[in-house]
């Protein structure tokens, strides 16, 4: 497991285990407003979160900015957490405290509410639901592709950014809305900064000033309201199902099997922007991952060319290709695991539980690390080399939650085919004609403070033509 590089700042003297009248705290660097800690998880979230692992073991528990905070890294402490006592969570402030949307959705909820939206939105994501969006996700990666010239140097962050923008656009709001990429941008800033609000000190007071970020957010949020309510109006007219878009699918949900009521317009509305922050951002950076461990590893390069070529023989993918790209699929699973572009799952206690053994008190902030199980040794061998081939051959028993970029339970993400297969598709079309070298050698700059684990200044490559 790599560690931070950065030597902690607070009281050794503090770390010491303290009891409590219903049990021993887990242990920790200690308590206070953390000042120290607050600034280090600020300019290294990733590397703060991976010394605590390194100091601490599997769980670790601490004050900061006034907050009670308690951190696992262990597949045991994580199940506890998302699977096996999750009643006694609920959402993190993250997901909780949002001030864009207005209703319960399937990613700020747990339980009954959680599963009946569960159920409502589900049909969204099956095969006919993913059959239509293949179609969409091979055009754009075609069209991007297209567009690129023999020894050009792209950073390929932003049209990698663009490309997951554009999918989202035409997948969840139909090809006949008016989702401009420059209005879906600001929607993304808008939910990025509501993120970061959620986590820094006096967030909810930054939030009410009248900053110009601030004023920038309520007006693409208003301007995509607009949008999305005309799309909404729209599919409740198309009584015969004509459109295939996510927003469409959503309105015409139903549950027979409960009885319930089908979602409303405002529902809807909350459902598609959790959809679009799901569905883009981490999509993005895991192509990104993507370009920089295939040039980083030419033989696995080789690989998924030699994949490509023989699945396709130089036709376009279509959506049976994607189960037959079985060893490109296994890129995108090994790029989750050692790059997870989402670095943390957030609860917070509902009452005073027990976690790994040790008491975590009520209203404590309780965080999953993805990092660190995806990268122990313990369960994967030679686990800081990317090899895809792992997931093709038989890896014994391994713990739940050794593995969980799209979470765990019943709040697992649902579009978690749809990452996959975005992914594939744009490597299979990219690979028909491009091989991307990047640039830089070196292990790139990383930003994680909004809880992604993504690429600080892009990632230019090369490009060459593979004919």
């Amino acid at each position: 497991m790599e560690t931070c590089p950065h030597p902690s700042n607070d009281n050794p003297q503090e770390a010491q285990p303290k009891q409590s009248g219903h049990g021993k705290l887990p242990p920790g660097p200690g308590g206070g407003f953390g000042l120290n800690r607050l600034i280090h998880r600020l300019r290294d979230h990733a590397g703060f979160f991976e010394q605590l692992f390194a100091q601490y073991g599997d769980i670790a528990y601490f004050s900061m900015a006034g907050q009670k905070f308690c951190i696992v890294f262990g597949p045991e402490a994580i199940d506890q957490v998302l699977v096996s006592e999750r009643r006694a969570f609920e959402k993190g402030p993250l997901y909780h405290n949002n001030r864009i949307l207005k209703n319960p959705t399937t990613m700020t909820t747990v339980g009954p509410e959680h599963r009946r939206l569960r159920r409502l939105v589900q049909p969204s994501f099956r095969t006919k639901a993913m059959q239509g969006y293949s179609e969409i996700m091979i055009d754009e990666a075609i069209k991007l592709r297209d567009g690129w010239a023999e020894g050009s140097v792209v950073n390929v962050d932003q049209p990698m950014h663009q490309l997951a923008l554009d999918i989202v656009g035409r997948a969840f709001f139909g090809p006949d809305s008016r989702v401009e990429s420059s209005l879906l941008k600001g929607v993304l800033n808008a939910l990025t900064w509501d993120a970061i609000l959620n986590v820094v000190p006096l967030g909810w007071w930054i939030a009410g000033l009248p900053l110009p970020r601030n004023r920038r957010s309520r007006r693409a949020i208003e301007s995509m309201d607009e949008v999305v309510y005309e799309v909404i109006g729209k599919a409740r007219a198309d009584d015969q199902m004509q459109r295939a878009d996510l927003v469409s699918y959503l309105v015409h949900a139903v549950d027979d099997e409960e009885g319930e009521p089908a979602l409303s317009n405002e529902e809807v509305r909350d459902e598609s922007y959790v959809m679009f922050i799901a569905g883009h951002e981490t999509s993005a950076n895991t192509l990104v991952w993507c370009m920089y461990h295939l040039s980083a590893n030419p033989e696995t390069r080789a690989r998924v060319e030699a994949e490509v070529d023989e699945v396709l023989e130089g036709r376009r993918p279509t959506f049976d290709d994607f189960s037959r790209l079985t060893y490109t699929g296994a890129v995108f699973d090994e790029v989750l695991r050692i790059t997870p572009p989402a670095m943390v799952i957030g609860r917070r206690a509902v009452r005073d539980c027990e976690v790994g053994g040790y008491h975590v008190p009520k209203g404590t902030i309780v965080q999953a690390f993805v990092r660190a199980p995806h990268r122990n040794e313990k369960y994967w061998p030679n686990a800081t080399e990317f090899r895809p081939q792992r997931w093709l051959e038989e890896r014994g028993h391994q713990p739940k939650q050794s593995y969980f970029p799209f979470g765990a339970g019943e709040s697992k993400c649902m579009g978690a085919m749809f990452a996959k297969m975005e992914v594939v598709f744009t490597l299979a079309a990219i690979t028909q004609r491009w091989r991307l070298d990047a640039v830089s050698k070196e292990f790139p700059a990383v930003d994680s403070l909004a809880g992604f684990y993504r690429c600080k200044h892009g990632m230019p490559c090369r490009v060459e033509s593979r004919t």
